[in-house]
């Protein structure tokens, strides 16, 4: 159980390592470029989505909360959409013309677009891993495998009027008997 938390900060530290190597490419292509056009400024917003994911993933890792882990997949999910529309934009960068199904690749491509592409490539893999990592660790935390124990003693409520702090925790034939309890309190009727 403990080697998906592992997989969790090793993935989501490579998804950092891909942000930032997507936005410094971002930038270079983008202060290369006469005119803003759609693939050299692509990376740069991928690259933050990547950064989110990945920031996630670590908090997800160190806190193993149910709704934290659940942010992390619906992330991993919203990076692989916007990666795939990522590689869409990238791909406007290799290609010069297209008319009726040919497209025309360009005489000299740029080397800042294919590594966009490589980037953004690996980045969907890692959505992929994130996601069923993500999925597997909901699964832990739903059935309580990351809890802690909190203290020596619970409190059960046995009728309107009574609470009861136990010391140990109820068995079957010990949930309804007072004679465990340490303290009874009556409450305070407002």
């Amino acid at each position: 159980m403990y080697i998906f938390i592992t997989l969790t900060y090793a993935i989501s530290s490579l998804h950092l390592l891909l942000a930032l190597t997507s936005i410094i490419v971002g930038i270079i292509s983008q202060s290369r470029s006469l005119v803003w056009m759609a693939h050299s400024i692509s990376p740069i917003w991928s690259g933050i989505f990547f950064a989110f994911c990945g920031g996630t993933g670590i908090a997800c890792a160190r806190q193993k909360g149910l709704y934290l882990i659940l942010c992390y997949v619906a992330l991993s999910i919203i990076t692989l959409i916007v990666d795939c529309v990522n590689i869409q934009l990238l791909r406007l960068g290799v290609v010069n013309i297209m008319t009726d199904g040919q497209a025309y690749l360009k005489d000299r491509t740029d080397i800042l677009v294919l590594i966009a592409l490589t980037v953004s490539s690996i980045e969907c893999i890692l959505c992929l891993l994130s996601l069923t990592l993500g999925i597997r660790l909901s699964y832990d935390a739903a059935n309580r495998k990351f809890r802690k124990r909190e203290g020596a003693f619970f409190v059960q409520v046995l009728s309107e009027k009574e609470i009861v702090v136990v010391s140990k925790a109820p068995s079957s034939k010990q949930s309804g008997s007072r004679h465990e309890s340490v303290q009874s309190f009556d409450r305070a009727s407002s």
